[in-house]
């Protein structure tokens, strides 16, 4: 367990007075975050505001799955607030062995819930577009009905239903998460194009693609509001898993790398992904929170970051 104490985040930069109403709603509170280990948990403690105090947990603190585990850890916190990242997130995996998908994501869930009713903490549960088959013309809006196609979409919103359980819960679905702190779509597209690969990248896949950072600035934004229920939240701008992957080989400059576009079906998986579950909020203008930013800008400092990394490597 890590205690972290952070600067502070004040966004100036919309028109919406949120630094103002950040300066009115703030007050001093303890935040547990779970999964800190992982990419967005990482991200979610590294951009923590100042009235924070972040309790880091991660798998070598408690397994979820196991209710005294969840509860020990948690309880020790004293948190006003868990934001609960933790979650079983390979979607063949979940596939292959569902009961692993399902201790991860709803017992784990229905584990932290459960220690948030007991102490009256406020739960920010971390959700997904796998809980929609993916199969609409048009975006899902908090309000559309969940339909999932395969066994994580089942297991998140088996999550969702235990995150519901808490007096005080907000639950945030996002979309194609990539950054610097764990594997992504991103990431392997790159790791093979540095490799000299081709690639054959799926193109009836559509949806948002966001970036780690931004979604964690985004989820302090929306604590630091009374938001309760469902909000949808994820970089602005939507393309195909193609467009994505051409976007990251040219950002890194490796554009001569060859790619091509597939059909989801000659995509070599036993997992049915939804095609087209494009996300769109209705409640982030309604809580006078701005969008964020475009993709392809999020796109941009993520490869900047990696080529860091590249070079670092290669001067070892």
């Amino acid at each position: 367990m890590t205690v972290l104490h952070r600067a502070g985040f004040v966004d100036i930069s919309g028109s919406n007075c949120y630094a103002v109403r950040v300066i009115m709603m703030a007050r001093e509170a303890t935040v547990a975050v779970t999964g800190a280990s992982g990419m967005l948990g990482q991200e979610v403690c590294a951009s923590a505001p100042g009235w924070a105090t972040v309790v880091a947990l991660t798998r070598a603190d408690a397994d979820l799955s196991l209710p005294e585990q969840a509860r020990r850890a948690i309880a020790s916190a004293r948190p006003d607030i868990v934001v609960h990242c933790a979650a079983y997130t390979s979607v063949d995996g979940a596939t292959a062995d569902p009961e692993a998908a399902r201790l991860g994501n709803e017992v784990a869930t229905r584990n932290v819930a459960a220690v948030c009713g007991d102490t009256g903490a406020r739960l920010l549960f971390v959700s997904t577009d796998y809980v929609f088959a993916g199969a609409s013309d048009r975006p899902y809006t908090e309000d559309s009905m969940p339909s999932p196609v395969n066994m994580y979409g089942f297991t998140k919103l088996a999550a969702e239903v235990e995150a519901m359980k808490v007096a005080r819960h907000l639950i945030v679905r996002t979309q194609w998460l990539f950054g610097a702190g764990g594997g992504s779509f991103v990431a392997s597209i790159l790791r093979a194009a540095r490799a000299g690969k081709s690639l054959r990248v799926v193109q009836d896949e559509i949806g948002h693609p966001t970036y780690a950072p931004d979604l964690a600035q985004g989820l302090w934004r929306l604590l630091e509001t009374p938001a309760e229920g469902i909000v949808h939240l994820t970089n602005t701008g939507v393309c195909s898993r193609l467009e994505l992957a051409q976007a990251a080989v040219a950002e890194a400059g490796l554009g001569d790398t060859p790619i091509s576009g597939i059909p989801s079906s000659e995509w070599p998986s036993e997992t049915a992904r939804p095609l087209c579950a494009v996300l769109e909020s209705t409640r982030l203008q309604r809580l006078g929170i701005a969008p964020l930013r475009h993709w392809r800008e999020a796109l941009r400092d993520y490869v900047a970051i990696l080529q860091e990394r590249w070079q670092e490597q290669a001067n070892d």
